[in-house]
């Protein structure tokens, strides 16, 4: 018997042992890669982190988050996320849906009495799937929210809801009004209480952009980078404006050390049970007659060679995470390249899941 035991902890040392050394391996492959993929495409600055069962793998950072100031990327450098804020938003949802607040059935009606006769059949789980219908809003962008929301009442929808699919924004606003009404707190407040702070995520944060008359008034975000694309040959900055009604579904800055901490308490079932969370970040719901888009808590979601993966990513290239349940990893990439396409994370992830193809082209795309 001793003999026995004696053999099985050789057996497992050596696997951890031989695990831990194919991690290591990858990592300085990833270094490489993504320090060659830098010259050659003048990616100005990134941040990567690989977790693996509640584990940090690697979190590394590269290049300038600043380049007017020569100020380098660090574990703390927030980056703009964009519609990496569904993400957070999502996660926020599983919460709520976990303690029984809401749930995905639930009628919108049942949150907003006044809602129009043609949203009757309106439920939260169309507003998170992009399967609402309600159509986008091109009004002022400093309106409050409750405007917005009326005004999108008037409207007419595109389609009847759960018929169709479109990836929008006023979808997420809705469900980030009702969440508010159900918590009695902004949201931005309501992120950082209810998912930022008890997760530890101490960096991040909206920068509040408002208009005041004649300029522009924003909240201090410490170590922001700067967002930066190539005009004509030369690197030119600036800032996408995001409406505080639209906080829900992107505008969210974030360091790499905050979003490896949010992929570790995913893992460590920190908010919620990993077995409750699966089958809403993993699962479909039929659109129509198709399969939907998105996962029933609006995740992307992939699958090669019989290994499933969801995430989302944002700018299209300054935010990109991806989940792969079954091996254990998350991948997130964090960049202040505008021009970048989202392909870094999925291409990382080929260096640790030998199943998974190789996938190492990164394009950029002309803003």
């Amino acid at each position: 018997m001793k003999r026995l035991i004696t053999l099985l902890i050789v057996v497992l040392c050596s696997s951890t042992c031989y695990g831990q050394s194919s991690e290591k391996a990858a990592n300085k492959q990833v270094d490489a890669f993504i320090e060659g993929k830098m010259k050659a495409l003048k990616i100005p600055g990134m941040a990567v982190a690989v977790i693996r069962n509640g584990q940090r793998v690697k979190v590394s950072t590269y290049g300038m988050a600043n380049l007017e100031w020569n100020a380098k990327v660090t574990p703390h450098t927030n980056f703009q996320i964009a519609s990496c804020t569904k993400l957070l938003t999502s996660t926020l949802l599983l919460k709520a849906i976990h303690s029984q607040k809401i749930q995905l059935e639930d009628y919108v009606s049942k949150y907003l009495p006044d809602a129009p006769a043609a949203w009757r059949t309106l439920q939260i789980k169309h507003l998170i799937s992009h399967s609402s219908g309600i159509r986008n809003f091109n009004g002022d962008a400093y309106l409050p929210t409750a405007a917005v929301l009326r005004a999108l009442q008037d409207s007419t929808l595109e389609y009847a809801p759960g018929q169709g699919q479109h990836y929008a924004q006023f979808d997420f606003m809705t469900l980030g009004y009702i969440l508010e009404k159900l918590y009695n707190k902004p949201f931005p407040q309501l992120l950082h209480d209810e998912v930022a702070a008890p997760l530890g995520m101490t960096d991040g944060a909206f920068d509040m952009e408002q208009r005041v008359g004649t300029f522009m008034r924003t909240d201090l975000v410490k170590e922001k980078a700067s967002t930066y694309y190539d005009l004509n040959g030369k690197l030119q900055a600036y800032k996408f404006i995001y409406p505080q009604y639209t906080y829900t579904a992107g505008g969210y800055f974030a360091s790499i050390d905050d979003m490896a901490k949010w992929a570790v308490a995913l893992d460590k079932e920190t908010l919620f049970p990993a077995s409750f969370a699966s089958s809403y970040i993993y699962g479909l719901d039929s659109i129509g007659r198709k399969p939907s888009e998105f996962t029933r808590v609006g995740w992307a979601l992939e699958r090669e060679n019989n290994v499933l993966y969801a995430g989302h990513s944002g700018g299209p290239g300054l935010g990109d995470v991806w989940r792969f349940p079954k091996e254990g990893y998350t991948f997130i990439v964090l960049s202040n390249d505008g021009e970048l396409l989202p392909n870094f994370a999925r291409a990382i992830a080929g260096f640790y899941i030998k199943e998974l193809p190789a996938k190492t082209d990164i394009e950029k795309f002309e803003r």
